[in-house]
């Protein structure tokens, strides 16, 4: 008892660990995410070097032509002017030379920091080796705001090219004693902080934002385009075998051809197979757009599992599964559409046999929870991860194992879609090799609702079984 408990622990304390972990990434969002970078960088580079040959032209116009503006500046702070912007237009042209080539293609991070560092850090460092202080906070803002724009993937590396520029800003300049500016005015102000922290984190956040809109953009393709295939594949496959059936039996030459029973059941079994995809495609499409009554009655929850148990018993010996019925008689009785939650059990244990290999231990429990009666299906399978669980009940979805065998993914949807039409919630708990928990909640029958339940039926955004 102990050491279950102790398991339980465990698999708790993994999968909110699973929950820390970045979000599962696809190969082709990884692949667009790098080659968006690259691109990118390209872009801010060659605009960097432009604004600063900007800055040098004004101030070769300065030492030409004085300007009022920096007329304050000492002569010996003005002098330094060519060397930073020499300095920054060097590790300017030397990350463009670098993105182009092998190492610089697969390191597209480094020269990120560089490109950020080379305008944030650069002067700063300088600066402090002639003893002045450079907390340019407005160029900082521009080349924070520029990250933010175009190049909106990576939010922590956003973070760290911020960090590195105002940890010198706040850790060096104390350390030299350079705390005011040339003119004499203080370089730390609660203003300046607070300013430095809002406009980073909205930048930082608004790249999180934007990257998490394309990763599942990427995934919503990704998904629809194993959708297509699946359909495809399914529906190809009993017309090529229909298909080769007729051709076979047309090139015999008698002008009566006799067909046996074999040949007759297997299209027939193809053709079995092509209504059930299109109905299930029909049912999805209607289960987002249409609506309709709930046949809600007042019913025992272990009652309403006979016969689905006993229609799934065939499925159940095959597969070598063993299955305990922990579901007690005395439990109060539900306000549901029987027919719905018997597909929304035979879908959840049909999900937990397709999964996991032969031999597997399925059992049903039930329990009150407040309103509500609270029932699982757990079983001791492969399990999955925290990423896998939470997209589970998504359109067109497909466990790994599941990738390889027909059918289109839409059970669980399905499920989703009936236990939110009751008012339920449903969910799974998982972690991998330790099994599945699926659980859904169902409401008590109450009093009130057994006086409008001889003449009403509920509605509920779902569509009626085909």
């Amino acid at each position: 008892m102990v050491w279950q408990k102790a398991n339980l622990g465990i698999q708790y304390c993994l999968s909110r660990f699973e929950q820390l972990k970045p979000p599962f990434e696809s190969a082709d969002y990884r692949a667009w995410k790098l080659r968006f970078l690259r691109d990118r960088l390209k872009l801010c580079l060659w605009l960097a070097f432009i604004c600063l040959l900007t800055f040098i032209v004004r101030d070769i116009y300065d030492a030409v032509y004085p300007m009022q503006e920096m007329a304050d500046l000492p002569q010996e702070f003005k002098r330094l002017f060519p060397l930073v912007n020499g300095v920054m237009a060097v590790s300017l042209l030397s990350c463009l030379v670098l993105l182009r080539t092998r190492w610089g293609k697969r390191h597209p991070n480094v020269i990120f920091l560089s490109l950020s560092w080379s305008i944030t850090l650069v002067p700063q460092i300088i600066m402090t080796l002639w003893g002045y202080p450079c907390p340019e906070v407005l160029s900082w803002s521009l080349v924070f705001l520029t990250q933010a724009t175009l190049i909106p993937v990576r939010w922590w590396l956003h973070l760290v090219s911020q960090v590195g520029a105002i940890a010198y800003y706040l850790t060096v300049y104390p350390l030299l004693g350079l705390t005011t500016t040339v003119e004499g005015d203080p370089i730390y102000s609660s203003s300046i902080f607070l300013y430095l922290f809002w406009f980073c984190l909205i930048c930082d956040l608004a790249v999180f934002l934007y990257e998490r809109l394309q990763r599942t953009e990427f995934e919503s393709q990704r998904e629809l385009q194993v959708f297509l295939n699946t359909v495809t594949h399914d529906l190809r496959t009993p017309v090529m075998g229909a298909s080769m059936v007729l051709q076979s039996l047309l090139k015999t030459p008698d002008e009566r051809i006799t067909v046996n029973r074999y040949m007759l059941e297997r299209m027939l079994q193809g053709s079995d197979r092509q209504m059930s995809l299109l109905n299930s495609l029909l049912e999805a499409h209607s289960c987002e757009v249409h609506s309709f009554l709930l046949q809600r009655e007042a019913v025992q929850l272990n009652q309403l599992l006979q016969n689905t148990l006993a229609e799934m018993e065939p499925l159940l010996t095959k597969n070598e599964v063993t299955l305990t019925n922990k579901i007690r008689d005395d439990l109060p009785a539900i306000q549901v559409d029987p027919v719905q939650i018997a597909r929304v059990f035979n879908n959840l244990i049909s999900n937990a046999i397709k999964h996991n290999p032969p031999g597997i231990q399925l059992t049903l429990d039930a329990r009150v929870d407040g309103k509500s009666l609270r029932c699982s299906v757990q079983d001791n399978g492969v399990g999955m991860t925290f990423q896998q669980s939470r997209q589970l009940f998504d359109l067109y979805v497909k466990g790994r194992r599941a990738r390889y065998l027909p059918g289109l993914g839409l059970g669980l949807h399905l499920c989703k879609q009936i236990i939110t039409a009751h008012g339920g919630r449903i969910g799974v708990t998982s972690a991998p090799n330790a099994g599945a928990n699926f659980w859904f909640t169902l409401p008590l029958v109450s009093k009130s609702s057994d006086r409008l339940l001889i003449n009403q039926n509920s509605s509920a955004h779902f569509p009626p079984s085909i």
